[in-house]
């Protein structure tokens, strides 16, 4: 595995709290009050991390695909979007789909898909990209394995996975319904790719339901071809 990253990732806050999941803890949220306070915001600093890693282009001269997974307010897919690629955007929140499809370029409607549905039902597309912003955490441990290995079988060789993924020193670990992961065990998961990032944030910050200590790993890595 290569050293953390060289520079310090942001810690979170309120406004990085994944919008849709699955979480008793966001129930109360007045979603829409939500969005517009983070209507916006900057890109998230893993996903800007990703970005020099991903492919420039397919070897059959076919669109990149990508999939945001958990998609919230959108800032990732539009990003995306912009960059020529095709996205399929998946939320849990039927609010947060709309919020998506409203903010949508006309010129960039046709190369988005839009999908209201939890991890476990999700088919997903073959893709070059799939990113996981706070996402996977809240997903419920009996079904990890089969989203994780619907994730890992989306990738094509050489495609690239960028997402989140909670520690068990974490002030919400132990929640029903969610999945925490040791270091060990987040390196196990990408046994067949190359680790470009694998960042261990363990400190204290803020969350929507008040002060609380983060323990998140930080990851890209890209799928290796068998070949």
């Amino acid at each position: 595995m290569p050293p953390d990253g060289a520079r310090r990732l942001q810690p979170f806050t309120i406004c990085s709290i994944v919008g849709g999941a699955s979480f008793s803890r966001a129930s109360e949220i007045a979603w829409e009050e939500y969005y517009r306070a983070i209507e916006g915001r900057s890109l998230r600093p893993l996903f800007v991390d990703a970005i020099r890693f991903l492919p420039t282009q397919r070897a059959d001269d076919h669109a990149l695909v990508a999939i945001d997974l958990v998609c919230g307010d959108g800032s990732e897919t539009l990003a995306l979007l912009a960059r020529g690629w095709t996205v399929t955007a998946v939320d849990g929140a039927a609010e947060a789909i709309a919020r998506v499809r409203a903010s949508v370029a006309p010129e960039h409607s046709a190369r988005l898909t839009t999908v209201v549905a939890p991890f476990h039902e999700l088919e997903l597309p073959e893709t070059d990209f799939v990113y996981a912003g706070l996402s996977l955490p809240f997903c419920d441990p009996r079904e990890f394995g089969v989203v994780w290995r619907n994730i890992s079988g989306a990738l094509r060789p050489r495609g690239v996975f960028a997402g989140h993924f909670f520690g068990p020193l974490d002030s919400w670990a132990g929640t029903s319904g969610m999945t925490f992961h040791t270091r060990a065990e987040v390196e196990a998961l990408f046994d067949r790719f190359d680790v470009q990032l694998l960042h261990e944030q363990d400190e204290d910050g803020a969350a929507v339901s008040g002060p609380k200590h983060w323990h998140v790993f930080h990851v890209i890595a890209s799928k290796r071809d068998p070949a």
